[in-house]
């Protein structure tokens, strides 16, 4: 470990062995300097979290998986895309996003039995409110208007609810983990078959 490195993690003497970053730049995002790191998952794996300056100005946190998947940005991009999208509701500028697989991920455990996960959503009566069934841009919007983060998952406030505003928020991977592992704990509704772990939420 060199002198950075050892600057960098010497406040956490459980600190992992850590890349000192600051300085380079990962898409729209620049990072200033290093928050400590996220809680263990279940893997056992940890990450750096580093705050970081956005080309447009504002600050935001992120993990080092994060900054290295390639096109970071405060959410900024996202908004762009979405100001540029047509009426026609077309996808330009979203396709390729995180945000935009999360939105596939939700429509596809609710309306198609292919899924691995759909037994445990639509084949249980778990829905996607028509408002963003309809139009994926409304639920861009909704998502970028009220918290969503690179690092965080969408979750129902309520397992046995739909998806839809007033159920819906975001979380972190830890959490929704959690949750999860709660929820195994009381019996839901049948059908419920879990086939395989589905990481697109």
């Amino acid at each position: 470990m060199n002198k950075q490195e050892i600057e960098i993690s010497q406040f956490n003497i459980n600190a992992p062995k850590v890349k000192n970053i600051i300085g380079q730049k990962y898409g729209r995002l620049t990072v200033i300097e290093q928050h400590g790191f996220t809680e263990l998952n279940k893997y056992g794996t940890r990450y750096a979290i580093w705050y970081c300056r956005c080309d447009c100005g504002n600050y935001v946190e992120r993990t080092t998986d994060v900054l290295k998947r390639g096109k970071s940005s405060c959410g900024c991009i996202q908004k762009e895309a979405l100001k540029n999208m047509s009426k026609r509701n077309t996808t330009h500028g979203m396709t390729h996003t995180r945000l935009y697989r999360i939105y596939k991920g939700m429509i596809g455990r609710c309306y198609y039995p292919c899924m691995d996960r759909y037994n445990a959503y639509g084949g249980r009566g778990i829905t996607v409110c028509d408002k963003w069934k309809n139009d994926r841009t409304k639920f861009f919007e909704w998502a970028l208007q009220n918290g969503y983060k690179e690092n965080l998952t969408i979750e129902r406030k309520d397992v046995n609810g739909n998806y839809e505003p007033s159920n819906c928020t975001w979380i972190t991977m830890a959490e929704q983990y959690k949750n999860k592992q709660s929820n195994a704990k009381t019996p839901l509704p049948e059908p419920y078959k879990e086939v395989s772990h589905d990481r697109s939420n």
